[in-house]
């Protein structure tokens, strides 16, 4: 990547006086390839460059992005958001970090960077893709549709502040994924899949995601809702971490300060289950997520967000640390880490007995200021330890608090390669509707 772009916008903005300023320049490759039934879909490589500018001015906070980094036109566009971040409304805890808090740029190699990725002759993804393809699509007559999907991205970028930051971050990620359709019964057509996702393409599995994109699917025919009651809920590992997100949507300092979260006042109390510990570690090399260094350039650490349920942490930035008279932390997760269990999916299956597995979320939402939820729902109603008729129609609803106070086993079956560690949990008493 070329630096003399981002030190001339530096010297450009200084050239207009006294304004704090953060500059981040991008530049990511991307790869796309999607197969439908045997008929190549999107082939697609791309590279794209971009500047993003955040200005500063007496507490009036501007944020402009473009990538049209010709210098002449470069130096109309600061000009441009310059008097546009004049016409403001000023607000005076908008301000840039501490330099005490940044990262000094003497950490370890995180190891989360395929180098290989743009430069790759392109037929060695193609062909993966491919060979997934056609596992997926020849491996059962009842298959209606298929789709296998590649994609990766190479990401580089360069941070600078104007009180002292400079940083530069690399990461990458490659996903292989397959969906299937399938002729079920009475018209339906049910549908599912799976995927893998790697830092490395030379870790990609080259097979095996047809096949557990088959089985989720078939396991699908015949789904029906069930009568409505309390039951005890088996949250499989790969939607887990979509019911743990509207806690840590309220742990920012915008609902904080705004009141409008359900964690208002919570912390150092005892909120959640004694079973949850759950810690955010960005400094794990070879991890998805893993970074030295937050937006504002503040210097990441190993933070512990729930303690046996007991609220720990609130991820609050320098702008509403102000607002809120707390110390800064950081602006939000990186690398999730929930305290697993000694149970695969299966044992605890068993061990239920009677319950319903959740596969999958049909739309739905939560009040950010009550935790009172209702989210549509797939998944297997569990009878004498054995997952038996497949589920849909149905809802589950409660209050974010209350479930997650409920909850009384954890899997050990997270996905090492995801960058939300959440293994399977089980919840007792929860509400379902049905017929």
């Amino acid at each position: 990547m070329e630096t003399d772009i981002i030190n001339y916008a530096a010297n450009e903005i200084a050239a207009y006086g006294e304004i704090d300023f953060r500059l981040i320049l991008t530049e990511n490759h991307e790869t796309t390839i999607v197969m439908r039934n045997e008929q190549t879909e999107q082939l697609q490589q791309a590279k794209a460059i971009s500047l993003a500018i955040n200005l500063i001015l007496d507490g009036r906070d501007g944020f402009y992005y473009t990538n049209n980094l010709d210098q002449h036109e470069l130096k109309t566009f600061i000009y441009q958001a310059i008097e546009n971040t004049k016409i403001l409304e000023p607000d005076e805890s908008r301000t840039l970090p501490n330099p005490s808090l940044y990262y000094k740029g003497d950490g370890f190699d995180l190891k989360n960077f395929d180098a290989t990725l743009a430069a790759m002759d392109p037929s060695e993804k193609i062909q993966m893709t491919v060979e997934n393809h056609n596992q997926a699509f020849n491996s059962d007559p009842r298959i209606i549709s298929t789709q296998t999907r590649y994609s990766d991205r190479q990401h580089q970028a360069y941070y600078m502040n104007s009180n002292g930051f400079h940083g530069y971050e690399e990461s990458s990620r490659c996903t292989l994924s397959t969906i299937l359709a399938v002729e079920g019964k009475d018209g339906q057509h049910p549908m599912d899949g799976w995927g893998e996702t790697r830092i490395f393409f030379h870790d990609m599995p080259h097979s095996g995601i047809a096949d557990i994109a088959l089985e989720r699917t078939l396991r699908k025919i015949g789904q029906k809702p069930i009568k409505g009651g309390i039951y005890t809920m088996i949250l499989e590992s790969p939607i887990a971490g979509n019911m743990l997100q509207p806690v840590l949507n309220v742990m920012g300092g915008q609902a904080l300060q705004q009141k409008m979260s359900f964690l208002h006042d919570k912390l150092d109390q005892q909120v959640l289950s004694p079973l949850l510990q759950l810690v955010d570690d960005p400094l794990i090399p070879g991890t998805l997520g893993a970074c030295h260094f937050d937006y504002d350039g503040v210097a990441t650490q190993r933070r512990t967000i729930f303690d046996h349920g007991i609220l720990r942490t609130y991820f609050i930035d320098t702008p509403y640390s102000k607002k809120l008279k707390m110390e800064p932390t950081t602006q939000g997760v990186h690398h999730l880490i929930m305290q697993a269990g000694s149970k695969n999916l299966k044992e605890l299956i068993k061990e239920v007995g009677e319950g319903i597995l959740v596969t999958d979320f049909n739309g739905g939402n939560c009040d950010s200021t009550t935790g009172n939820f209702s989210y549509g729902i797939e998944g297997h109603l569990i009878q004498g330890g054995q997952i038996t008729q497949p589920l849909s129609g149905m809802n589950i609803t409660g209050n974010m608090l209350q479930l997650w106070q409920n909850l009384v086993e954890l899997g050990n079956d997270a996905d090492p390669w995801e960058t939300d560690l959440i293994p399977t949990l089980v919840f007792e008493g929860i509400q379902f509707g049905g017929v």
